[in-house]
């Protein structure tokens, strides 16, 4: 079953949509899709938010700098 979570890109206001095999960790290289070509980030942060009728949402902070 996928998990699906919003991302954040080092703290870019745009929010977008990506499912995950399993929830990455904090440190951790995930590798999305941005503008049609594959990019390796880290995992900064991880927020899970009530949900209102979807249930409990979560929130990946991303970022390209190292940690």
């Amino acid at each position: 079953m996928a998990v699906r979570c919003r991302i954040s890109i080092d703290d870019a206001r745009d929010v977008d949509e990506l499912a995950f095999q399993e929830l990455p960790r904090i440190g951790e290289s995930v590798s999305i899709p941005v503008e049609g070509s594959s990019r390796d980030l880290r995992v900064l942060r991880v927020v899970h938010m009530p949900g209102a009728e979807q249930g409990a949402t979560t929130m990946l902070e991303l970022t390209s700098r190292i940690l």
